[in-house]
């Protein structure tokens, strides 16, 4: 595949995953959460949407990491704290994915925890983010 594809991959993939990430948070974190089966719906979302959108964006950039690795990424420290990160934000996002399974099986979650967990997301996609475009080291 060629390399424009990748790229368009992964920054679909990281817009839907992101955007819906922290959209299901918001929403698991309003005042009044706790009624008429909405912990079932962002749970779809976030099982339909989220986390096919996490895939799709880690393939595009895999895409574009692999061939390139060697001779340009290996020596780029960003790149690496990038990776790291990365880790990090798929770790959030499946944290929220558990708690919005315990939340949709009944078990009470504090609304806070997802208002948290909204923030760790989108302060560390700014990261990633940040990263990608400067490219700092």
């Amino acid at each position: 595949m060629s390399m424009i594809v990748f790229r368009y991959l992964h920054f679909l993939g990281i817009t839907f995953w992101i955007g819906t990430a922290v959209a299901v948070a918001i929403a698991a974190s309003a005042p009044t959460p706790w009624e008429s089966g909405i912990a079932q719906a962002l749970r779809k979302v976030t099982v339909r949407v989220t986390t096919p959108s996490m895939l799709i964006a880690f393939a595009g950039g895999f895409g574009m990491l692999i061939p390139n690795f060697a001779e340009t990424y290996a020596s780029q420290g960003w790149m690496h704290t990038k990776l790291v990160l990365l880790l990090a934000l798929a770790g959030a996002t499946g944290l929220l994915t558990g708690k919005l399974r315990r939340w949709a099986e009944g078990q009470e979650v504090a609304a806070q925890t997802f208002g948290r967990l909204g923030w760790a997301i989108s302060i560390l996609a700014l990261l990633v983010i940040t990263l990608a475009i400067f490219r700092p080291f």
